[in-house]
């Protein structure tokens, strides 16, 4: 696969991403069920605001789009820090090496962080591992959302 591109969402934006998100993070919805905090559920209006209020970018591959992600700025006392919350890939595009591309993209377009953060589920023992190789290391935070389900921080230092 090539040519992987990450292009800036706008409110405009909104449905295609609520529609690709959905698809991406529906497998997960339906083996945890979780109701209060799968982004499979988010609404568009909720969608809309954080491509208001953070970078959202919607990924194409071969110009097509095929998922998102998210930074937001969590900088504090002169520190750089970013969170990446969501990213997503719809479920026929992962295992491609998108993935990675993906977030050595994302690497690029803020030189200046001292440390990204995310959160994932950490029974998906696949997200987890690849979040491990690509540098990030567990927190050591963990919120238990409901029995067998809960989502783990990561973080990684530049």
């Amino acid at each position: 696969m090539n040519g992987i591109c990450l292009v800036k969402a706008h409110s405009k934006d909104a449905e295609l991403v609520h529609r690709l998100q959905r698809e991406a993070f529906m497998p997960l919805y339906e083996r945890y069920r979780d109701d209060n905090t799968s982004p499979a559920l988010e609404t568009i209006e909720r969608i809309t605001w954080k491509i208001d209020n953070s970078d959202f970018y919607i990924i194409k591959a071969d110009g097509e789009p095929v998922g998102g992600v998210r930074v937001r700025d969590d900088s504090v006392d002169g520190s750089e820090i970013r969170n990446i919350s969501p990213v997503f890939l719809i479920p026929s595009y992962q295992d491609k090496g998108i993935g990675t591309e993906v977030m050595s993209k994302v690497f690029a377009l803020y030189p200046d962080t001292d440390r990204w953060e995310l959160s994932t589920i950490g029974q998906e023992t696949r997200d987890c591992h690849f979040y491990e190789k690509l540098g990030f290391v567990r927190t050591g935070s963990q919120k238990v959302i409901k029995d067998g389900m809960d989502i783990i921080g990561y973080e990684k230092v530049m």
